[in-house]
């Protein structure tokens, strides 16, 4: 199975795309996915909106080991996250709500090819909602990429070596949204 499926287009983004871009601040109140030497990710701006609770935040390990994700603060300032996340969690028929984590990368920016690991990336599907993007910029895989393009949903397996690129003159901004499906939640 291909790592990386477009899964439909024409989500409902506008409200979101103009709650983060009137609001800079959000933006980066959480670093420590990428301020750590070595990150894939030290080129990427990030609004996490849902995971581990901020006060278990004592050392990777325990971060990101096994947890119920909670919403963060920002999602008050910006109203149109959590419906797009319910429209995503019911359209795959979703079980229990992991992370919820807003990336951009800038112009010319990458993420760096990496492995994602760890309880939650292996717990959880990942799906994704293009907020800005365009044709020269992708996500890409050993022998496959998706260039989405706004409104674009998309799933794909964090477990195989993956990296994104930004050829082009501006931000690529992605929400990325963790779900479990099946049986067992």
């Amino acid at each position: 199975m291909d790592p990386i499926r477009h899964l439909e287009s024409g989500l409902p983004i506008g409200g979101l795309v103009a709650e983060i871009l009137e609001n800079p601040s959000v933006w980066n109140r959480h670093r420590d996915r990428t301020a750590y030497y070595g990150s894939a990710h030290t080129e990427v701006s990030d609004i996490w909106a849902r995971y581990n609770h901020i006060d278990n935040l004592t050392g990777p390990e325990f971060f990101s080991g096994e947890h119920e994700s909670v919403w963060y603060p920002v999602v008050d300032e910006l109203p149109s996250l959590k419906p797009l996340v319910e429209v995503v969690f019911n359209k795959v028929g979703g079980n229990r709500l992991g992370g919820v984590l807003i990336t951009k990368i800038p112009a010319g920016g990458e993420v760096k090819p990496h492995i994602d690991s760890g309880w939650h990336a292996s717990y959880y599907e990942k799906f994704a909602v293009q907020l800005l993007g365009n044709k020269d910029q992708a996500f890409c895989f050993e022998g496959s990429e998706l260039r989405p393009e706004p409104g674009d949903l998309y799933t794909f397996d964090n477990s195989q070596l993956h990296w994104v690129v930004n050829e082009s003159d501006s931000d690529r901004i992605t929400c990325i949204i963790c779900i479990r499906r099946g049986d067992e939640a």
